[in-house]
This record gives C-alpha cells, structure tokens and sequence, in this order.
C-alpha cells in the first residue's frame, strides 16, 4: 500500500525537500568553518572566503567568479528536480 498509494503522493515533496536540503547543506559555511582544521580539506564556500578576502582589501573579482562556480551544481541539481519541486509547492494551493 505504501508504493502504491503513498508514495506517488510525496513524491513531489520530497523532490521540493530535497532541492533544500541540498542547497542547506552546500551553502553551510559556520559549521565547516568550525570544524574544518586543514586548507586541503576545505568546502567550496570556505575556499572562496579564504581566497577572495585578505587582511585589508576584497577582490571582487575572485569572489564574484568563486560565486558563479558554487552555483552551478546547485542549478544544475535544480533543474534536475524542478518538476517535482514545482508540484511540491503548488500541492497545497490548488483548489479542487
């Protein structure tokens, strides 16, 4: 009864879940931060932080390329589920 009942039903809210969980967790910066000990073990977020931004001054250059390239595999995991992710979100608000 689960697979064929309850599953097709949440299936397009645990696309929509999904989407933001993984966008949660790709752009979680404190807690790598805090852990993270080692430059070679670090996250995309923190390898552009510590590269974009020295002592006094910012290259927004640096930041504005490291910015395009975090993006792309959370587009590219969107557009994967945005079929489900739509459907996830207008579940509840459709009438009838």
């Amino acid at each position: 009864m689960f697979a064929t009942i309850l599953l097709p039903l949440l299936l397009p809210a645990l696309g929509a879940l999904s989407i933001f969980a993984f966008m949660h967790t790709w752009n979680d910066y404190l807690w790598q931060l805090i852990i993270l000990q080692s430059k070679e073990k670090l996250t995309l977020p923190l390898g552009i932080s510590t590269i974009t931004y020295s002592e006094n001054n910012v290259n927004y250059g640096y930041a504005m390329a490291g910015a395009s390239l975090a993006a792309i595999p959370m587009i590219v995991f969107f557009l994967m589920l945005q079929r489900s992710f739509i459907k996830g979100i207008t579940l509840g608000s459709v009438k009838g």
